[in-house]
């Protein structure tokens, strides 16, 4: 077999695939891993907060004195309007680890890629533009980066799921789910009693999201079925506007008249590579596998699964267990996303104020085994 340049190559240095890369330092530490930056910014993410369940996987990696002196912002509840128009406040204190947070995304990024190059992943900033097997290798074509070939290759390229399609595989949506974003000035009302908190509320066609971002902005998210975006026009700033001044809660936390750019539209529907992908390659974060944004789960999700693919890629490159390991792992990943899908149907079925929406009528019907 010719040798390759690197034993693992990492597409992607969102969270899920510094991850990757830095728990593969402390298992496999004898293995050449790239960490490839694309180069472009990934855009705000809609969702910032993050639960108590963070310090655990920092911790796990051995970078929670690090993320502290990070200095991002402590979070110790979610507000939602949700079953009813009553706000109900969901309180961290109650939970094993009691602060969660509200990251600056673009510098908590940055910093968890820079602890990945400075464990020992070399870097490399390019897109891939063509993968292809070698033999029992991954020709990876980063285009004015240079070809290089790798013994296993992971794909932390995030919804568009770059990789997996090269492969001939695509995740299969479960939703029509989509962001309609808002960023303004700062909030309204700073002495509201849920200006330092993220906030849910609900309405016929889905939900409102808002948040206090670190720099001190306010990010305000109409979540809504794709096809009803189209046919109501909501995406439109007028419309989205109305209905924005339409909610009880969100709106009196919110300037609408200092809206810092045009409205940003985003899928999130949550989606799951059914089919298995080829030995040798594997998909971590969103890549793998996408929540609904109610969930807050997105960057835990990512590092968990950055973390069981550091398991897997060691048992195969080191141990050589013949694959099991990314089998196992495959299956995990499934597993996962099925228990969540259970998780969020029960979760919608607390909202009943509107069983003839289409979007309630959806999600009270979630079924992992047929997909839309």
């Amino acid at each position: 077999m010719t040798a390759a340049d690197c034993d693992v190559f990492i597409a992607g240095c969102g969270p899920a695939g510094a991850a990757t890369a830095i728990a593969l330092a402390a298992v496999a530490p004898k293995l050449r891993v790239c960490l490839a930056d694309a180069g472009a910014d990934g855009g705000f993410r809609v969702g910032e907060s993050v639960p108590p369940l963070l310090q655990r996987f920092m911790e796990h990696l051995g970078l929670w004195p690090s993320f502290l002196a990070q200095a991002h912002q402590p979070s110790f509840r979610t507000i939602s309007a949700w079953g009813s128009e009553r706000m109900e406040s969901a309180e961290f204190f109650l939970q094993v680890h009691n602060t969660g947070w509200r990251l600056d995304r673009a510098r908590f990024d940055r910093w968890l890629a820079s602890q990945a190059w400075q464990g020992g992943a070399s870097g490399l900033t390019g897109k891939v533009r063509a993968l292809t097997k070698a033999g029992e290798n991954w020709r990876i074509d980063c285009g004015a980066a240079g070809v290089l070939t790798g013994r296993c290759v992971v794909d932390a390229t995030g919804r568009s799921a770059a990789l997996s399609r090269f492969a001939g595989l695509k995740p299969v949506n479960h939703d029509r789910l989509t962001a309609c974003v808002g960023f303004f000035e700062a909030s309204i009302n700073k002495q509201h009693p849920a200006a330092d908190a993220a906030v849910v509320e609900t309405f016929r066609e889905g939900w409102w999201y808002t948040a206090a971002t670190p720099s001190g902005q306010r990010v305000v998210a109409l979540m809504a079925d794709s096809d009803w975006l189209r046919q109501s026009g909501a995406a439109r700033l007028n419309v989205w506007r109305n209905y924005l001044t339409a909610t009880d809660h969100v709106h009196a936390l919110t300037d609408t008249d200092r809206l810092l750019a045009p409205l940003k539209v985003w899928p999130s529907s949550s989606r799951c590579l059914n089919d298995t992908l080829p030995a040798g390659l594997l998909a971590v974060g969103d890549a793998a596998s996408s929540f609904d944004p109610l969930s807050s789960q997105g960057i835990i999700k990512a590092l968990r699964s950055g973390i069981f693919a550091s398991y897997a890629l060691a048992d195969y490159l080191v141990k050589g267990d013949g694959g099991q390991g990314l089998t196992r792992y495959a299956a995990l990943i499934h597993r996962e996303f099925n228990a969540y899908l259970n998780t969020l149907r029960n979760y919608y079925l607390l909202e009943q104020r509107w069983p003839d929406s289409p979007f309630w009528q959806r999600r009270h019907t979630i079924n992992p085994v047929h997909p839309e």
